[in-house]
């Protein structure tokens, strides 16, 4: 029998590879947002995952329009809110910043239900739109932060300063993965309804997207290999 293995060139090199690249270094960077040189190279990471996003998507011209004008609006306001030190022109930039994120990955989940073959490139894809999910959240949940302060708790020492200011978005990237992945290890606690609601509709995602994923992943790889054995 004839075992078919995706290739590792094309998980690296094909249509999600860039996408899957910014967002890990995304994750590996956040630890490093308390230096300048990290706030800044998080700053240009983000612009790159928005890029990366509109290079790996096949929309219509409409929509790409308006992902084009998301991504304009969301640079251009954050980048205004950072110079001038206003929170809602930054908070602007940033909820356009998650709508754009919500569209590439609802474009490229779309891609993978219509592929009908398990490749390198589709698994780089369902990679991405697992990264993305908890990328948007933790947006999300930094925007909550935003709107009504102190929407979480948090059980080690933290100083609790102007989050947008300083850009510390690892303390919520972080609570947004160990929500989907149901870790939960309760170092920071949503206290507020919104914040409540927010997290638990993530880890509904999270667990519904894993496994409707794997379920469609595994049955196009045994559909293939049934076809090749013929």
């Amino acid at each position: 029998m004839k075992l078919y293995l995706p290739g590792i060139k094309a998980f690296i090199l094909g249509r999600y590879g860039s996408l899957l690249l910014v967002l890990v270094l995304t994750i590996i960077v956040q630890p490093f947002v308390g230096t300048p040189a990290g706030r800044l190279m998080l700053e240009f990471l983000f612009v790159g995952a928005m890029i990366a996003g509109l290079r790996a998507i096949g929309i219509k011209k409409g929509l790409l329009r308006f992902e084009v004008l998301l991504l304009f609006i969301s640079i251009a306001f954050r980048y205004l809110g950072s110079i001038t030190d206003q929170a809602m022109l930054f908070g602007i930039g940033l909820a356009c910043g998650v709508l754009f994120l919500v569209i590439v990955a609802l474009s490229i989940l779309f891609d993978l239900f219509q592929t009908m073959r398990v490749t390198g490139d589709t698994l780089a894809g369902a990679v991405c739109v697992y990264l993305l999910i908890a990328l948007i959240w933790g947006y999300l949940y930094l925007l909550v932060e935003f709107v009504q302060p102190e929407s979480f708790s948090f059980t080690q020492d933290y100083a609790r300063t102007d989050l947008w200011i300083t850009k510390d978005f690892f303390s919520f990237l972080y609570f947004s993965l160990v929500t989907m992945t149901t870790v939960g290890y309760g170092d920071m606690t949503p206290i507020s309804r919104v914040a409540r609601t927010l997290a638990t509709m993530e880890g509904i995602t999270g667990q519904v997207y894993m496994t409707i994923l794997v379920a469609r992943l595994v049955g196009m790889h045994l559909m293939n290999q049934e076809t090749q054995q013929k």
